[in-house]
């Protein structure tokens, strides 16, 4: 079990470099229509669940939503683009954050937009102060999903809903933070109703094809940033150990009581 390292370098690492074009190129074929161009999601969201979820959240001009684990902010700026709401974004690499600014600013969102230093634990947010909260596919990176939905209750007033993305675990991947098999139980006891709890489509065949050709272009993305070879093979190798442990990947939608 993955207990000690350092997420925030790690993702400094990887965020502090321009998006991976080899990356960018395996996704769009893998996932045909379905790949949000321009969004550079650095996950497996769809445009059909972007739509989904700025459906779900309720929320328009006016409101604010939190996406955490923003990331370089590509699909909670699509979700502002969709509803008309501003967002803040909270993660927990600087690096991110300032390539999400960057997208805000060339999308014309500037005025309606923040993007913090944060994390799930911990978001800095003021209690009972946004309308909305979405992560896609980075819950799995805290190491104590109570304390994350915790804290989520905190930042949300009762009817206010929570969206997001991210996967059940039949056992404990190597190289990653504790992991659940249900997140249903955790939702439930820290003060959320969940309204919705489904698979999501294709993931499987997705995260497998993914895989698969970042592993065939593994000498063209190691080039791309400069890195080893074989230490890039072997972190998509730990990739793929990860995937083997999921049980499926799940689109929620909670509401606080």
């Amino acid at each position: 079990m993955e207990t000690d390292r350092d997420w925030k370098a790690v993702f400094e690492q990887t965020y502090s470099g321009a998006p991976s074009q080899v990356a960018e190129r395996v996704w769009r074929q893998v996932f045909g229509d379905e790949y949000p161009e321009g969004v550079d999601p650095f996950s497996y969201i769809s445009v059909s669940e972007l739509e989904r979820i700025a459906a779900e959240l309720h929320v328009g001009e006016g409101r604010t939503i939190a996406d955490l684990g923003c990331g370089r902010g590509g699909p909670g700026l699509w979700i502002a683009g969709a509803t008309g709401a501003s967002v803040i974004g909270i993660d927990i690499s600087p690096s991110a954050l300032d390539a999400a600014r960057r997208r805000a600013d060339a999308m014309g969102f500037r005025e309606r937009t923040d993007f913090r230093e944060g994390s799930f634990e911990n978001t800095g947010l003021p209690p009972k102060s946004v309308d909305g909260v979405v992560s896609v596919d980075a819950l799995l990176f805290t190491a104590d999903k109570a304390a994350a939905v915790h804290e989520i209750r905190r930042v949300v007033r009762p009817g206010v809903r929570l969206v997001f993305t991210s996967w059940d675990y039949h056992h404990q991947p190597i190289g990653r933070p504790p992991q659940v098999e249900d997140h249903r139980p955790c939702l439930t006891a820290e003060g959320f109703d969940v309204l919705t709890y489904e698979e999501t489509d294709d993931w499987q065949r997705r995260i497998a094809q993914t895989t698969a050709g970042l592993i065939e272009n593994v000498e063209e993305l190691a080039a791309e940033s400069g890195g080893d070879v074989a230490e890039t093979k072997a972190q998509l190798e730990e990739m793929q150990e990860t995937i083997d442990a999921m049980s499926r990947r799940i689109l929620v939608v909670a509401e606080a009581r």
